[in-house]
């Protein structure tokens, strides 16, 4: 009879501590968090080139706004439409909702001042300053911010610094901020949209979202309705009355903007462009082009060269 061999357990790795928005403290050259006026606000910077995976359930906290402080940072966001990939630049901005599961993967060098907004500051602060009442936040992917971004430099410098002086000033540019984030994302009651037939700048952003990220693999208008829990009529008609275009109309545009950046900025082949941007071939990416730009994509490109 054979020995038998008993293999010992492997033990798992300790749990590093993390911080309230899901990142390994240890990690973090600079941790810094303070809550001023109702807002909550967080200095963290990440030096080295470090792949840092965060998860984190839904939860009521309400909406957080991160304002890079330089360029070189970037991330893959994992949500409903597949894995996307965000670069950001020096004052580039980026909205979550707490309430949504979030998932990404942080490749470091980052250097962020963060907001966090709960829902008792929206609801406060837009009747305080004489309009309707905010619903939430959003932004588009790839928005700058120059405004935010040098409040958000105040804010770092500030914290930075630490001092009881400094605790009145940090209170004022929060302030600063919060109104401008509020006045210049803040999203109107749902219902107060519904009853002219538009959508809410959140749904307009997952839409937009939905049709960039899945139109090759065909996903289906009613599809993209369905994610906004809307009939596929309602939906096309409220995009329409809201961004000016057809859902057709506006992934085509998307689709031609990028067409026209390869153009101008690489030297890629008219048809290799084409099936990169999602159009049929470049017979279809040369009639669409010319008909949106006024002229075919070779004398765009002929033109740019010159």
């Amino acid at each position: 009879m054979s020995d038998s061999v008993i293999a010992a357990p492997v033990a798992s790795a300790p749990r590093r501590p993390k911080d309230t928005l899901g990142c390994v403290s240890s990690l973090l050259a600079k941790d810094v968090e303070t809550t001023s006026g109702g807002l909550r606000l967080h200095r963290k910077c990440m030096r080295e080139a470090h792949v840092e995976r965060i998860e984190m359930p839904p939860c009521d906290r309400g909406f957080l706004v991160g304002v890079s402080l330089s360029g070189g940072h970037r991330r893959t966001l994992y949500g409903r439409a597949g894995a996307s990939e965000r670069r950001f630049q020096h004052h580039s901005i980026y909205i979550r909702d707490f309430s949504r599961h979030f998932h990404a993967d942080l490749y470091g060098h980052f250097d962020f001042v963060l907001v966090e907004l709960p829902h008792a500051y929206l609801e406060r602060v837009g009747p305080e300053h004489g309009g309707q009442s905010i619903g939430g936040l959003t932004c588009r992917p790839d928005v700058r911010d120059p405004v935010l971004g040098h409040l958000a430099h105040a804010v770092a410098d500030s914290l930075d610094a630490g001092g009881p002086l400094n605790a009145l000033f940090i209170e004022q540019i929060g302030l600063a901020m919060g109104t401008h984030l509020v006045r210049r994302y803040g999203n109107a009651r749902t219902r107060e949209l519904e009853r002219k037939g538009m959508l809410s700048p959140a749904k307009v952003a997952l839409a937009q979202e939905l049709l960039m990220e899945k139109a090759d693999l065909g996903v289906s208008i009613e599809e993209v309705a369905n994610e906004c829990d809307l009939s596929r009529g309602y939906f096309i008609r409220a995009f329409s009355r809201t961004t000016g275009r057809t859902p057709h109309q506006w992934l085509l545009e998307q689709r031609v903007t990028r067409a026209r950046e390869l153009i101008e900025t690489s030297d890629m082949t008219l048809a290799d462009i084409a099936v990169a941007c999602g159009f049929a071939d470049q017979s279809h990416l040369n009639r669409v082009f010319a008909r949106i730009v006024g002229h075919p994509p070779g004398a765009w490109r002929r033109a740019r060269s010159r």
